[in-house]
């Protein structure tokens, strides 16, 4: 276990953490992270009491009289995103959001049981990794998304059989994986140099008679079991015996604890939380630390996730800032670690920054998200996530055998968007309407004619005082020598766009 208390005083340290646990710090909270230290952090975040999505999107609609929509789901997201004293906890749902994927992209105009959906993984953020695979499981949602709503025992006369979607994607993206890993989350390999298959597709089919006789009565409650369609013949998943005989609640007990207990889960949910919160290219010890407090939170648990996210946060690794070095020494370890920040995530950021609120009662959608950002939350195009957890963009990332997964989203047209969208935000600061967002810009006009301060007022809202030398000194020379001290809404607004367009703000240290 990491003593933090050695890495307390750094203020860097402190402006890093907060912005893998957080949607990015807001004015004073780096200083009181350093005054406190990160574990009494930890312990405030993990005692703070769930912002839930469903009750304000369902006090959204009421203030028209209509039902939840698309819209106000995401006015909900972004109003606990940016305002939400559970900051953490959030971060931690939509990490587990992108792992336990859902997507309206599939389920049709639901967006009451989506948002219930997602508060199911706020409430078991920070609980144990079984409860929340059960709950995922037996979700109205993920009941229709991966069709195991209604799935029944085989029919021969009929020629139907279970359907095997959630019991091929329970195992590979929610629990297993596809490879069976060593220790260190790294691929064991046959006799040959081969990866070696975690399960079968015989797997699969049996699992997924496991999984017969589920039903749904609305979009809120958890399904139930309907034993007359359930298959109760044994069955054989992952070498492990499923009894004659069983009720679809017993069947479905034995199979959540087989993908739990199974030796993969460990790391591969390491590495998935990992890739989120810190670096896309851990170093093989790093996951096996973290792996280490999923199987043991140090009281003999398992699958304790508040143990395993501190593990995830505080590792020597992250101080340390090291991360796979691609057999390029230890130099190198230091140059990959980090990552992208998704789009949203960087909106985010600037949104806190400026300390953005809306201006009526109702957070509305201002943002545009999923037709500008690429994303939104529970809308990713496929189970597989807005991207998957090992992509590599062509070129030098590649050629390194690294990841750089938020890259896939990241393309021309979408840069352009989240471009736009910055600069959106910081006009809106003259915003009247109540569909609108807005943010107070007095500090900044206080301070622009005095370009040191103002620029360190940036580099502290923007970037908790990791700007680099080079970036100050651009935006400095813009208030000095390219824009008249007379122009006062060009300097605010075209430092601040430099600012968080800049490469560095797009990516986290």
């Amino acid at each position: 276990m990491t003593d933090t208390t050695i890495y307390s005083d750094d203020r860097q340290q402190c402006a890093k953490f907060l912005y893998r646990g957080s949607f990015g710090p807001q004015q004073g909270e780096i200083d009181q992270l350093q005054q406190n230290g990160f574990d009494a952090w930890l312990n405030q975040q993990f005692s703070s009491s769930p912002s839930y999505h469903l009750p304000k999107a369902q006090a959204f609609a009421l203030l028209t009289n209509d039902d939840v929509n698309d819209n106000m789901r995401l006015g909900a997201w972004w109003q606990c995103a940016l305002e939400a004293n559970d900051q953490l906890r959030q971060r931690m749902a939509y990490a587990l959001s992108q792992i336990f994927v859902v997507s309206k992209h599939g389920i049709g105009n639901r967006h009451a049981g989506l948002a219930n959906y997602y508060d199911i993984l706020v409430e078991h953020a920070f609980g144990n990794f079984r409860d929340i695979l059960e709950k995922v499981t037996l979700s109205p949602m993920m009941g229709r998304y991966l069709t195991l709503e209604g799935s029944q025992k085989a029919n021969p006369d009929k020629n139907t059989f279970p359907d095997e979607n959630y019991a091929r994607e329970v195992m590979q993206l929610f629990s297993l994986g596809l490879w069976k890993l060593r220790g260190n989350g790294k691929p064991k390999l046959d006799t040959k140099g081969n990866k070696i298959p975690t399960y079968t597709q015989h797997d699969v089919e049996e699992l997924a008679r496991v999984l017969t006789g589920w039903r749904r009565t609305n979009d809120l409650a958890p399904m139930y079991a309907d034993n007359n369609r359930h298959d109760t013949d044994e069955k054989i998943v992952l070498r492990t015996r499923f009894a004659a005989g069983q009720s679809a609640e017993q069947d479905l007990q034995q199979a959540l604890d087989v993908l739990f207990n199974h030796a993969n889960t460990p790391m591969f949910i390491a590495n998935l939380l990992i890739k989120r919160f810190v670096t896309s290219n851990p170093r093989n010890g790093y996951i096996s630390r973290v792996a280490k407090a999923f199987k043991d939170n140090g009281e003999g648990i398992r699958g304790d996730l508040q143990a395993t996210l501190k593990a995830v946060l505080t590792d020597t690794d992250v101080f340390k800032g090291r991360s796979n070095a691609a057999g390029n020494g230890r130099k190198a370890s230091k140059q990959h670690f980090g990552l992208l920040k998704e789009p949203i995530i960087t909106v985010a950021n600037q949104a806190r920054a400026l300390n953005m609120t809306s201006v009526g009662e109702r957070w509305w959608n201002f943002q545009g998200t999923e037709n500008n950002l690429g994303q939104a939350p529970l809308a990713a195009s496929s189970v597989f996530n807005f991207y998957t957890s090992d992509f590599a963009p062509q070129g030098e990332i590649a050629d390194l055998d690294l990841t750089a997964p938020e890259f896939n989203i990241l393309t021309t047209d979408i840069m352009r968007r989240i471009h736009n969208r910055f600069w959106s935000n910081i006009l809106a600061y003259k915003n009247t309407k109540d569909n609108h967002w807005v943010w107070n810009r007095s500090e900044y006009e206080q301070l622009e004619a005095s370009p040191t301060d103002y620029v360190a007022l940036i580099n502290e809202r923007f970037f908790g005082g990791l700007m680099s030398d080079e970036l100050a000194a651009y935006l400095t020379d813009m208030l000095i020598n390219k824009i008249s001290p007379t122009q006062i809404d060009n300097r605010i607004q075209s430092t601040l766009y430099v600012a968080v367009t800049s490469p560095e703000f797009f990516c986290q240290e």
